[in-house]
C-alpha cells in the first residue's frame, strides 16, 4: 500500500513539472511569440489547440491586419480571438498553413513589450505565399508575458520588409537573390 501512494505521489509530480515546462514559453517574449505562429502552424486537415492559442491572449485581446487591395486601397481589420479562430481557423485546417520567423526586434520596458516578428507564411495546397510583419503588444502579468493585441501586414511590391528586421541569414539569402 504505502509503495502504491509513492508511486502515485511520484507520478503526479511527473505529471506536474512536466506541465510546468510545458508552459514555460510564457516566460518569455520570443517564447510567446514563436509559441503563436507555431499553433497557427499545421498539415492539411489537421485542427489546431485554439484553447492553447487562447491562453496567449489576454481575454479582451485583438487581432488586426491591414492590407491593401488590387486597387491600392489600405484595409483595416479588426477581430477579437472569437472572431479570428473562427474566420480564420477553418481555412487552416482546410489548406494547410506554416509560418515561420525570419527576423524578431523587441522592445521593452517595465512590463510591456512592443514587438516586430517578420514572417514568411503559406498555405500547403502552394496557392498562397507571402512575408510580413506581426506586431505584438504584449504585458508582464501574474509571472508571465501575455499578448493584448497583434497586428500584421504583408509585404508588398512598394514597401519591402527593412533588413534590419531581418535575422542575419534572410539578409544574406536576399542578397544572393537579387544578384
Amino acid at each position: 500500500m504505502k509503495n502504491n501512494i509513492f508511486i502515485a505521489l511520484l507520478l503526479l509530480v511527473q505529471a506536474s513539472s512536466f506541465g510546468q515546462d510545458d508552459m514555460s514559453y510564457l516566460k518569455t517574449i520570443e517564447g510567446v511569440t514563436n509559441k503563436m505562429i507555431e499553433l497557427i502552424s499545421g498539415d492539411i486537415g489537421e485542427e489546431r489547440n485554439w484553447d492553447e492559442y487562447r491562453n496567449l491572449f489576454l481575454p479582451r485581446a485583438q487581432k488586426m491586419s491591414l492590407s491593401v487591395n488590387k486597387e491600392g486601397k489600405e484595409r483595416v481589420r479588426v477581430m477579437n480571438l472569437e472572431e479570428f479562430i473562427r474566420n480564420v481557423g477553418p481555412f487552416y485546417k482546410r489548406d494547410g498553413f506554416e509560418e515561420y520567423a525570419i527576423g524578431l526586434e523587441v522592445n521593452e520596458f517595465n512590463g510591456i513589450a512592443n514587438v516586430f516578428q517578420s514572417y514568411y507564411c503559406r498555405n500547403l495546397k502552394g496557392t498562397f505565399e507571402k512575408r510580413g510583419i506581426n506586431s505584438y503588444q504584449l504585458v508582464y502579468s501574474n509571472e508571465r508575458w501575455w499578448i493584448a493585441s497583434t497586428l500584421f501586414t504583408a509585404e508588398t511590391e512598394k514597401a519591402k520588409i527593412p533588413e534590419k528586421y531581418l535575422f542575419k541569414k534572410d539578409k544574406e539569402k536576399i542578397k544572393k537573390d537579387n544578384e
